[in-house]
């Protein structure tokens, strides 16, 4: 039996030129990349086998990291299923001081799989101590809440419809899976499509504001097909909602196997903040609707960004008093 502290891992990245934009600020997408990585090597090292990523929970970017900075990343394995497993993951930022900042925190499940990527049993067991037994519940809570959300799974991993198209700030981008994807097997790995997502994503964002957008959060997002060497991977962002100064993308992935199968990856909203040359948030351009589509994804995207700002202020309430 295993505790969830015994099932902690730790990654250490120092942050170079290739990491950072134009601001010296680390890329959202490699943030990404490096949280969902560590969090497959949590569940692959508990599970003792390959593990996918089949659920990311909202999480929220505070603090920029710069260039010379170090990131800081934990994962550990807080509750588990039949395959699945509920996994914590961490960022925090060290300076060349030494002092350490908390830069962002989600939680997501994956999922243990075969060399078929098909799901298998885990017979691991975790027991949780005494002190860590309110983890465990709350990550049984979200365990058993995530399942409701995910009913639908084997119907949305066939939908195939463009949810973009309508959209008059839209762009489609497709690439080949290949071996330097994977993170085991022939699966790609999680982490270099939340990175490709966030590439094209702020692509989009800075051509609609004029100038730099940082990654301000990346909303639930489920996976309903993994990704396969050798797959076609179509990415089609568009811009759902603008306020202020921040930008709401959608962002809908395709994969299309060799001989022509294709799968619904998943659908997720990764939002923007344009900022100036300081870093400082600053405005964007009007955005009127011009259709029916356009006005119904907007005032949806109306609602995602008010349960995001007050979320976020929560967030931020509890990270300043515990001092982080």
């Amino acid at each position: 039996m295993v505790s969830i502290k015994d099932t902690e891992v730790t990654l250490v990245e120092a942050v170079q030129p290739f990491d950072i934009n134009s601001l010296g600020n680390l890329f959202g997408g490699r943030m990404l990349e490096w949280m969902a990585n560590i969090g497959t090597v949590a569940a692959t090292r508990f599970s003792r086998g390959p593990a996918v990523l089949a659920y990311l929970d909202r999480h929220f970017f505070i603090r920029p990291v710069r260039l010379g900075e170090f990131v800081i990343l934990r994962a550990r394995v807080e509750y588990v299923g039949t395959s699945s497993m509920e996994v914590r993951i961490e960022a925090w930022k060290e300076s060349p001081g030494g002092k350490q900042e908390l830069v962002t925190m989600t939680t997501a499940s994956y999922v243990a799989v075969d060399e078929y990527g098909v799901p298998r049993p885990i017979n691991n067991v975790l027991e949780p101590t005494d002190d860590e037994k309110q983890l465990y519940e709350e990550a049984r809570r979200r365990y058993e809440e995530r399942k409701k959300k995910i009913e639908d799974r084997k119907f949305r991993r066939f939908d195939l419809a463009d949810p973009t198209k309508g959209l008059r700030w839209r762009v489609e981008s497709s690439r080949w899976a290949t071996p330097s994807d994977a993170f085991v097997g022939n699966l790609v790995s999680g982490g270099r499509l939340l990175a490709w997502l966030d590439e094209i994503a702020g692509l989009l964002a800075a051509r609609y504001s004029g100038g730099a957008a940082v990654t301000g959060s990346v909303d639930e997002t489920a996976f309903y097909a993994p990704i396969r060497v050798g797959d076609i991977v179509t990415v089609r962002a568009g811009i759902t909602y603008v306020g202020k100064s921040s930008m709401e993308i959608m962002l809908d992935v395709i994969a299309e196997g060799t001989y022509g199968q294709a799968r619904h990856v998943c659908t997720a909203y990764y939002t923007y903040v344009h900022v100036d040359s300081s870093g400082r948030p600053a405005p964007v351009p009007e955005y009127v609707p011009s259709n029916d589509y356009e006005r119904r994804l907007f005032m949806e995207g109306e609602r995602r960004r008010q349960v995001r700002d007050e979320e976020l202020a929560k967030i931020k309430k509890l990270w300043l008093s515990s001092g982080t």
